[in-house]
């Protein structure tokens, strides 16, 4: 009788085991995905913040403003 609730009670605390394990790896599985997806839009804003700041964006922004690129002062300075 010991042995069959002995049994029964290692049983039972596997199948708790199983299924909070099952739990904890579908919450797991929920923060990835929304991970993916906060880095999916930080890249696209990024990306955005880039394109709005880029190069072009400033040149053609200083010509309007009537500023021209400055001349160069000389041959750059190599260092050995």
């Amino acid at each position: 009788m010991v042995i069959i609730l002995a049994v029964a009670t290692l049983f039972t605390l596997y199948v708790g085991h199983v299924f909070a394990t099952q739990d904890l790896l579908a919450d797991v599985q929920g923060l990835r995905n929304d991970r993916l997806a906060l880095q999916m839009t930080y890249d696209k804003l990024e990306g955005e913040f880039h394109h709005a700041t880029g190069p072009e964006k400033i040149f053609s922004a200083a010509s309007e403003l009537g500023l021209k690129d400055r001349l160069h002062q000389g041959d750059p300075v190599l260092m050995p």
